[in-house]
């Protein structure tokens, strides 16, 4: 009796000690980190929905403020969250090589559409990826794609004009508004489609992209196991892009595809430039799952990111009077100089309107952190910097952490964080902004491809509602904003309501 209960204490303990010997790895090394949690390390909070990665990560940097860079434990693996601007650029940027994979994991043998998308894909399946899609993004594309966006803009304020809701005592849910536009404008510009999301209470098209990034339980869990444990997407064979929604896409690109093969149609749209790529020889082929996966990355790039940061431009512009009043001004002074009709070029080249979304994307970055993965040995500088004790040796495979949010929100590079002010990206001031401390779509080789794209659809939307309507905060707004950990993109707990009234112009 004595002898069983002897052995089971020692299981007990040595299974303590096996739990608890991994997190001396960054006090071994000299490297300060947070107190952490026996079963999740430091990440806890992120698996109850408590708090966002990003969130959590913020706090560990904020409760650093002398170190260069700052251990944590992602459940029991050693990571590192980057607290220096210049060490996250050259992780970004000069030391590339040594850090060129996400710390994401799909197997393109499970999720061959999902797997394949750059934002995913490594080594060099990135490289060819990256390679196939950059070219679409030229200012020449986005030029010759801008009259559909000038489509979906006139549709989304036709819809206003019929919706009462608008200025009704509820106002309108701003996420819902903007998430309509971005399905039309993807739906348009990717698939050569209408995505009828003004004409019809729940069309498919729509309803197909609210399952890729459905606010459920199931799909959060799903990529929080993507995310902090990728070893298991192999063996529970984890997909992000599911067999439903890739056969249904799927079948729309082959049969858009066969129609304007035979009937010759070109509408300078993402379609056609893959269409064309498909049709050049290549050191690579270039197969109809590739065509796929870089359409449904267009989709989910535009339709969820482009979406929630359109609602904070209005949020912010709606809270905001004087801010809205000034960007109207130069609107209206815009549009005079340019007879009366904004091109592709005098949209981009409006100071204000680009200072008012870069504000927007300092204090709401859609994705609230960037995850690389040191892929070759590398030596950091000594935590607190160079003279003051042992470098530290980074081995291959363990995850880098560079806190966007946390940058964007430190008051020694942006003075009263919490306060939307345009005028830091005025073009006198933006020039003194830090380098790495504003990166809402990452820097370096495996920055936002789309960007530029995402950019242009969110002005062309905004530009025209301020144009007609004069936007206003609605009491269900929860105010201040705090992030919802439900979703995989930030956006606003209880959403963003706001009233929506016609200028007399």
């Amino acid at each position: 009796m004595w002898l069983l209960l002897l052995l089971l204490v020692l299981l007990i303990l040595c299974g303590y000690w096996a739990l608890l010997s991994n997190y001396t790895y960054w006090k071994k090394r000299g490297v300060p980190n947070p107190p952490v949690s026996l079963l999740f390390g430091n990440l806890g909070p992120s698996l109850s929905l408590e708090k966002s990665i990003g969130e959590i990560l913020t706090g560990i940097y904020r409760n650093f403020p002398h170190f260069l860079y700052v251990g944590y434990y992602k459940i029991r693996q050693p990571a590192i969250v980057i607290r220096d601007p210049e060490l996250a650029r050259n992780i970004l940027i000069k030391e590339f090589n040594s850090f060129h994979d996400n710390d994401i994991e799909l197997d393109e043998k499970v999720d061959p559409i999902g797997g394949k998308n750059p934002f995913v894909a490594k080594g060099n399946r990135w490289k060819i990826s990256k390679s196939q899609v950059t070219p679409c993004f030229t200012s020449k594309k986005l030029k010759a794609m801008y009259p559909l966006i000038e489509d979906s803009v006139r549709k989304l304020i036709e819809y206003l004009q019929r919706e009462p809701e608008a200025m009704g005592p509820d106002g309108l849910d701003t996420k819902e508004l903007c998430a309509k536009y971005s399905t039309e404008v993807v739906a348009s510009c990717a698939f050569g489609l209408e995505g009828k999301s003004f004409d019809e209470p729940d069309p498919e098209f729509r309803r197909m992209g609210k399952k890729i990034f459905s606010a459920s339980p199931l799909t959060v869990i799903k990529f929080l196991l993507i995310t902090i444990f990728p070893s298991l997407t192999k063996i529970f064979k984890l997909k992000f892009i599911s067999d439903e929604i890739a056969d249904y896409f799927r079948n729309i690109v082959s049969a858009t595809l066969r129609y304007r093969e035979e009937n010759k149609v070109v509408r300078n749209d993402f379609l056609d430039f893959m269409k064309d790529l498909k049709s050049k020889p290549g050191e690579v082929e270039f197969t109809d799952d590739d065509v796929l996966s870089h359409t449904l990355g267009f989709f989910t790039d535009g339709f969820e990111t482009s979406s929630a940061v359109m609602s904070y431009t209005l949020f912010e512009l709606a809270a905001n009077s004087d801010t809205q009043e000034k960007l109207l001004i130069e609107i209206k002074e815009t549009l005079q100089k340019c007879g009366g009709r904004l091109d592709y070029d005098t949209l981009i080249a409006m100071p204000y309107l680009d200072a008012v979304v870069s504000e927007t994307l300092r204090m709401h970055p859609p994705g609230l952190l960037l995850l690389r993965c040191c892929t070759k040995p590398f030596t950091l500088p000594p935590p607190r910097g160079i003279g003051t004790g042992p470098e530290v040796s980074l081995e291959v495979g363990v995850p880098i952490s560079i806190p966007i949010y946390a940058f964007h929100y430190d008051p020694q590079y942006f003075p009263d964080p919490d306060r939307f002010d345009p005028d830091r990206f005025s073009e006198s001031n933006k020039e003194n902004i830090i380098k790495g401390t504003y990166l809402p779509f990452g820097e370096g080789p495996r920055n936002c491809h789309g960007q530029r794209f995402g950019l242009m659809q969110i002005k062309a939307a905004v530009v025209s509602l301020i144009l007609n309507y004069e936007i206003k905060v609605n009491k269900k707004t929860k105010t201040p904003l705090e992030i919802d950990p439900a979703h995989l993109v930030n956006q606003p707990k209880g959403g963003i309501w706001l009233n929506f009234s016609k200028r007399t112009i």
